[in-house]
């Protein structure tokens, strides 16, 4: 049988997990509940530029329609699922967890790609600055926590990234928030640190982009 892994730092990366034991959504601010039910309202929609929204990994974990009012809903299924790759200065609670990869979100009109839905504080125009955030949905296979410290620095960019983790995720679908809290920009090696929490803001909306921009 082929052992799927996840390293934690690209499960981050990727295109983030609130626990979401609660499935009113006016009071936890989660758009998923845990059997994946995720619901959202695109707070920049222009009526007739998308009818329809897709939730991708590699394959496709569901689709829905878009209102006229720039409402919609997708059932989502329980995707292909790795066991973590453990990061050094990050403590995995049950290292035995396996979690699926994140999901990205992708919008058409009439069966035309049209762009991308992101759930975050940002436009396709924003320039990293600090409190810049943006929510990520994963699905794990049981109620774990992940918390501690780690740096990687990225040669081909010469970026230094340090990753705080203090999440709970549960099991099911979750919704994860990724902030940066401190940005450092120089010619030669600029630096970030930013945060994985379960803190979803108010600020942190859906929005409809051009493409998909995970800026950090």
């Amino acid at each position: 049988m082929r052992k799927t892994t996840f390293s934690l730092i690209l499960v981050v990366a990727g295109i983030t997990f609130f626990s979401c034991q609660k499935d009113d959504l006016s009071t936890n601010r989660s758009s998923v509940t845990s059997d994946g039910l995720l619901r959202g309202k695109i707070v920049n929609f222009v009526p007739n530029s998308i009818d329809s929204v897709s939730a991708l990994i590699e394959y496709l974990v569901g689709s829905g329609k878009v209102s006229t009012t720039g409402d919609f809903s997708i059932g989502l299924k329980v995707p292909e699922l790795g066991q973590i790759e453990a990061e050094k200065g990050v403590t995995i609670s049950d290292p035995n967890a396996r979690i699926g990869s994140t999901v990205t979100f992708y919008s058409y009109l009439n069966n035309n790609l049209a762009g991308a839905l992101k759930k975050c504080n940002y436009t396709n125009d924003s320039i990293i600055v600090t409190g810049m955030a943006y929510s990520y949905f994963i699905y794990s296979d049981r109620t774990f926590t992940m918390k501690g410290t780690t740096v990687k620095t990225h040669m081909y960019q010469n970026t230094t990234q340090t990753y705080v983790f203090n999440i709970t995720l549960n099991k099911g679908w979750n919704e994860l928030v990724r902030e940066i809290t401190s940005h450092t920009s120089t010619v030669n090696s600029p630096t970030e640190s930013i945060s994985v929490t379960n803190n979803i803001t108010s600020d942190i909306q859906w929005q409809s982009l051009k493409e998909e921009r995970a800026l950090f």
